[in-house]
Parts: C-alpha cells; structure tokens; sequence
C-alpha cells in the first residue's frame, strides 16, 4: 500500500511540473501604445512604467532610450505509470512490473525593442 502512494505521489508532482505560468513584462508593444504620448508623456511617466532604460543616448540636444528585453519560456510536460503484480505460475510463484512514461518539452524565446526619442 504504501508504495502505491509513493507512486501515485510522483506521478502527480511529475504532472504538475509542466503546470508553470511565467509573469508578464511591462515591456509591451501594446503597453508602449497605452503608455506613451508623442509630445506629452514625460521622461520621469516612462521611468515608472518601464523602468530605467538599457541604453541612453545624447545626439543634437535630445535624448534616445533603448530598452531591450529577450524572455524565454521553457515549458514541460511529463506522465509517467507504473505497476506491480505478482501471480501464480505452474511453478508455483511469480511476479511481474510494468513501468512506462510520456514527456515532452517546449521552449520560447521573444525579444522586444523600445526606443524613445526625447
């Protein structure tokens, strides 16, 4: 009985392990349109929303902001079964197993550019 349970138990964290969600970046191309107001959004409105930039540039007294974000996601997913018997066989005793299991991976990778000319 109790290896039963053990068995179950790692069958269902092995479940779970492809269960995980990722928290959202501010470092949108919608949260930039939402954000951002040519001619009206300050400097310090941007700093709050997205933070300090990567990069800050100075050219013909104005500014350029760079922020350069890459995200990548790794996701997987796996089941695996097992089980034990015993029986008996024309020799008296016996005993048998049977194991198997499923699994599978997936990765993504985005990259998102903002750059501000103040």
């Amino acid at each position: 009985m109790r290896a039963k349970l053990v068995l179950l138990f790692a069958m269902t964290a092995c479940l779970c392990l492809g269960c995980s969600q990722s928290r959202p970046s501010a470092l949108t191309p919608g949260a930039a349109k939402k954000h951002i107001v040519p001619g009206k959004t300050t400097q310090a409105e941007v700093i709050e929303v997205f933070g300090t930039p990567n990069v800050i540039t100075r050219k013909d007294g104005g500014e350029m902001w760079v922020y350069d974000k890459v995200s990548s996601q790794q996701t997987s997913a796996a089941f695996g079964a097992g089980g034990l018997g015993a029986g008996w066989g024309s020799s008296g005793a016996g005993g048998g197993g049977l194991a198997g299991g499923v699994g599978s991976t997936e990765r993504s990778e985005t990259t998102v550019m903002l750059i501000i000319y103040f």
